[in-house]
């Protein structure tokens, strides 16, 4: 067993370049725009990695930044898609660029969830009318109600009934105000079980709510079964997490409100392997 066994979602920050600035982003609260794209290298590097390791869970291209603007970002999907890999691809957009990636549209081995972010009914309806022919193409109603969570939870998605949610809307540890944590019981995250998350320079981040992002390594220096099970820092913070139950210390996640807790026999399998590491 190791911990790689555990991840179900490498999450891809490709670019640095957003084109909106919704209120409860940190785009809208000083965070920057930069020039700043992912390499084909770098994107081949992270391909050949997980095709070694036989990834069978989701390559999620999100991050701080809106991945349409990446510079040849089609082909970067060609490379992720190539030799129909185990792992499913998944781009979320904002959908202001989605039209110069219509190649993939119904091209099953790649999914769009499409984030409409307006509160104007005949525009939304406009996009829905014209995205909802495609299959890989999953629509969301997301309109910008700012920073107020009960009235982002009535977001509605097109398809499949799914809504927005309190999880989903953090204060991006920190940067967006005061952290709640010390409310939760259980302070362990699963964003340091199920996730991993790689910047557009092949530099390991902490997780994708890190808008001042910590830098744990970098996948030409460190592969990424190696970062997973042995990076002293991420261990250190696993450590904090499930065996003290507190984040106080830890940059980063003593000021994140994110409460995603590791139940059941996940919990239970993740502190043995824990312990056993520590032998």
């Amino acid at each position: 067993m190791n911990y790689f066994n555990f991840v179900k979602y490498i999450e891809i920050n490709p670019t640095e370049l957003c084109n909106l600035q919704c209120s409860f982003c940190p785009r809208a609260h000083g965070y920057p725009n930069q020039n700043l794209h992912m390499s084909l290298d770098t994107a081949r590097e992270i391909k050949n990695q997980l095709d070694n390791l036989h990834f069978k869970g989701k390559v999620i291209f999100a991050g701080r930044g809106e991945p349409t603007l990446t510079k040849n970002f089609d082909e970067i999907l060609d490379i992720f898609l190539e030799n129909e890999p185990n792992y499913r691809v998944q781009v979320t957009t904002n959908g202001k660029k989605i039209d110069d990636l219509k190649k993939f549209f119904n091209d099953a081995r790649v999914r769009f969830s499409y984030d409409i972010y307006t509160p104007d009914e005949s525009e939304a309806n406009r996009i829905i009318e014209k995205y909802n022919e495609y299959s890989n193409i999953r629509l969301i109603r997301k309109p910008d109600y700012g920073l107020n969570f009960d009235q982002f939870t009535k977001g509605k998605s097109v398809r499949r009934g799914l809504t927005g949610s309190k999880e989903g809307m953090t204060n991006r540890a920190g940067f967006l105000g005061e952290n709640t944590f010390d409310e939760f019981e259980d302070n362990a995250c699963a964003k340091l079980v199920y996730n991993m998350y790689i910047d557009w320079n092949g530099n390991y981040n902490l997780c994708c709510d890190d808008w001042n992002p910590l830098i744990l390594g970098n996948i030409f220096e460190e592969n990424i079964e190696e970062f997973i099970n042995y990076n002293e820092n991420l261990n250190g913070y696993r450590k904090k997490h499930f065996c003290e139950n507190s984040r106080k210390g830890l940059p980063a996640c003593q000021t994140c409100n994110r409460r995603s807790p590791v139940t059941g026999d996940a919990r239970e399998d993740y502190m043995n392997l824990i312990r056993m590491n520590e032998m």
